[in-house]
């Protein structure tokens, strides 16, 4: 019944992104400006992971793991950047080297049928991303940035990221764990309303940061 709600999901992303890309003059540094480049790049993999198995036969695991690998990583590195305390930005580094281990062995669990989703790998990646999130959050609100915090588009992007992949998470190892069937109807479903929340949460963020907040 639901199926068809995550086709439009591309469409979530390309209007978030073309905002991002309206607010340019608004995100100053590199930093701010690969908000909008991952944003972009989610809207790509959409597009290829919609279309793959119409192109290559296979099914569009592959496409997803690879996406999960590479946007969790930019996020444990958007985090350490972010940032201050040094015992911190080093915990941000050992959770990228125990996030990438855990995705390659994946890869070595499943070698002899590498296209299915490596859940476990994603369970770790957003337990990794809420515990920096975290403590990004205390420093923020330890600091003077709680004054001005909603100001900030990466206040607005980490909000989206949990938004998404807390909620997410459990969905996945229920099905995972508990061999319950998936119903494409509500997967659809379920995917489409995360992603209209973490959507919003980064179109808040261009339209409310101010640019002296988003260094």
């Amino acid at each position: 019944m639901f199926e068809f709600l995550r086709s439009y999901i591309i469409y979530l992303a390309l209007l978030s992104g073309s905002i991002g890309l309206i607010s340019m003059h608004k995100l100053p540094g590199k930093k701010a400006k690969f908000l909008v480049i991952l944003i972009w790049f989610s809207a790509l993999i959409e597009f290829v992971g919609y279309y793959f198995t119409y192109w290559t036969g296979l099914l569009n695991y592959y496409v997803y793991n690879f996406y999960m690998f590479v946007s969790f990583s930019a996020y444990i590195l958007l985090l350490r950047s972010l940032l201050l305390k040094i015992n911190y930005r080093l915990t941000a580094v050992y959770f990228l080297i125990l996030f990438m281990l855990s995705f390659f062995l994946n890869i070595m669990y499943f070698k002899e049928d590498p296209n299915r989703s490596f859940t476990y790998s994603f369970a770790i990646g957003v337990v990794l991303v809420l515990i920096l999130s975290c403590l990004y959050l205390v420093e923020i609100f330890n600091s003077d940035k709680i004054l001005n915090f909603k100001r900030s588009v990466f206040f607005w992007y980490i909000l989206g990221i949990l938004v998404f992949h807390v909620p997410f998470t459990p969905f996945m190892l229920a099905i995972n764990w508990f061999l319950i069937k998936q119903d494409d109807s509500v997967f659809s479903l379920v995917l489409f309303i995360l992603n209209i929340l973490a959507h919003s949460c980064y179109i808040i963020g261009f339209l409310w940061s101010e640019k002296k907040y988003n260094y």
